[in-house]
């Protein structure tokens, strides 16, 4: 992660950083960018872009992709002049000194800039719930200078990432749950050169089928019970995506009774996290519980506390998909 400089970051962490900025309007976002690849998040931040540019009189209206057409509402154009507040918290935008927006970063998703060398790019995308955690949008506005707009951003998210990270150690350690129903929701900040920020308190970064793709132990769609046949001596494991919910990712393994467990490997920030420790993705969990010997623990109830030994990974015959996360046991598929 870059290094803020400790001033900057105060700063960010106090009264953030105003920039002069005007929002054009925004476009109901359907689906979580969750469930998305890097390359379809970018895809919808650009074609919301274009549509409320197209709204507002800034660029020639464009056919919109028809995948990212089903997942799109109708275009709010408002096109006035706003103030950003950016902290290391939230976005805040103000209208004639009065609040209007508040996007917590718990709840915001994903950005990307404008097409550039075209009529789009002063402009920046974001997608965004509302303070509530409501009503998933793609916020856009246009910046004289963009990229000092999103130079800030990333800045503030990664001082909440940090902060964040600081916390962790306080932090209780998740609880078992009845099903495979982990994290929704989470973000990546990414522009045309791809720069992303990291998952902090809400999401992640490498996307989801980026970071356990191509690995060993990853088997892509797989049921409860076809991993449990795969799984036959203590310390087997594997990793799939549930079959029961899509886009929840799952630990499967044997523990040293001969029980098999599954352990929901996203939370409700998708965050990949055990009872001591977070990591950066699901990659860095499994290679640091196999290389130290350290049993991946799941805490709840006591006669519900999992231990998971992974000593040998079940090969995969696909090329598959990635994620982050925290744990949860899950009881059915």
């Amino acid at each position: 992660m870059p290094t803020v400089d400790p001033e900057f970051a105060q700063e960010l962490r106090s009264s953030g950083v105003s920039l002069s900025a005007v929002y054009l309007g925004s476009v109901p976002v359907m689906e979580s960018m969750s469930v998305m690849v890097g390359e379809m998040r970018t895809q919808v931040v650009s074609e919301c872009i274009q549509v409320v540019a197209a709204a507002v009189g800034a660029s020639e209206q464009q056919e919109v992709n028809p995948i990212v057409s089903r997942i799109i509402g109708e275009v709010k154009a408002e096109n006035y002049i706003v103030d950003l507040n950016i902290s290391s918290k939230m976005v805040k935008v103000i209208k004639n000194n009065r609040l209007i927006q508040r996007h917590p970063f718990t709840y915001f998703s994903f950005g990307s800039q404008g097409q550039k060398n075209g009529a789009t790019e002063k402009m920046f995308g974001y997608i965004a719930k509302n303070k509530d955690g409501n009503d998933r949008r793609c916020h856009v506005v246009s910046s004289k200078d963009v990229q000092k707009l999103i130079d800030v951003l990333i800045a503030a998210i990664n001082v909440n990432t940090m902060d964040a990270q600081a916390k962790l150690a306080a932090a209780a350690a998740p609880t078992p749950e009845s099903s495979e129903s982990g994290g929704s929701g989470g973000p990546g900040l990414s522009r045309k050169s791809n720069l992303n920020r990291q998952s902090f308190v809400s999401n992640c970064r490498p996307t989801i089928s980026e970071d356990v793709k191509g690995k060993i132990w990853y088997h892509g769609n797989l049921s409860r019970e076809d991993a449990q046949a795969l799984l036959t001596t203590t310390g087997d494991f594997l990793v799939r995506v549930s079959d029961h919910t899509p886009g929840k990712f799952v630990l499967s393994g044997l523990t040293e009774e001969g029980e098999h467990k599954h352990l929901i490997l996203l939370d409700h920030h998708n965050r990949v996290r055990t009872r001591d420790r977070q990591f950066g993705n699901i990659t860095e969990l499994v290679d640091y519980h196999m290389n130290n010997g350290i049993a991946v623990m799941s805490e709840g109830n006591r006669d519900r506390e999992t231990s998971l030994m992974l000593k040998r990974p079940i090969p995969s015959p696909l090329t598959p998909t990635n994620s982050s996360a925290s744990l949860h046991q899950e009881t059915s598929a």
